[in-house]
């Protein structure tokens, strides 16, 4: 998988147009769909999207690549994002009360 991901960098380094942004873009706005449904969506996009974000390797390992990102730095980031959704939200601020 490392390998296509490198050769999609190498790809959008190379030659940039418009059709390489409008993908770029509706790369992009599938791991950023899957945050929001992650951080506040419905019940099922709180369910899913975990899934998609921490468990689907190479699901993910694609689409980071398509939308220009390093799949581990993102998930990385994700994971302290995670860490600080825990400790501020609504179930712990109902047992500070």
């Amino acid at each position: 998988m490392e390998g296509m991901a490198r050769q999609v960098f190498l790809d959008t380094q190379n030659n940039v147009t418009e059709e390489l942004i409008s993908e770029r873009r509706l790369w992009t706005a599938v791991p950023a769909n899957a945050v929001e449904g992650w951080r506040g969506g419905t019940l099922r996009a709180r369910r899913e999207a975990p899934e998609f974000l921490f468990e689907s390797d190479v699901d993910f390992d694609m689409v980071c690549a398509g939308a220009g990102l390093d799949a581990g730095d993102f998930r990385t980031r994700l994971l302290k994002i995670g860490r600080h959704i825990e400790t501020d939200g609504p179930l712990m601020m109902l047992k500070a009360a």
